[in-house]
């Protein structure tokens, strides 16, 4: 169903790479569970957390993480993600 890149070699650099979001969400626990996913089909990520710890608020501009991966990956990212959410909905 998705492409595995697991071709990526260990030492590419990152800042080879144009990103672009791909999800954004106000929980770094969910941020870090689609990170994982999607470096498991060798897809790089970066998060960007913009959670504001000192008033541990979740909800709106205080509270955003963005998950951000290279453009050539956002499409297989994107369907990834969008695979988990479906998952998800299914199970509550």
């Amino acid at each position: 169903m998705f492409d595995n890149y697991s071709n990526r070699k260990e030492n590419d650099d990152d800042n080879d790479y144009d990103w672009e979001i791909v999800y954004t969400t106000n929980r770094e626990i969910d941020a870090e569970m689609y990170k994982a996913n999607l470096e498991g089909a060798g897809i790089p990520v970066n998060i960007l957390s913009q959670v504001d710890t000192t008033r541990m608020f979740t909800i709106g501009n205080l509270a955003v993480v963005k998950i951000y991966v290279p453009i050539q990956f956002f499409n297989s990212a994107k369907e990834i993600i969008d695979a988990i959410n479906s998952e998800s909905d299914n199970i509550q």
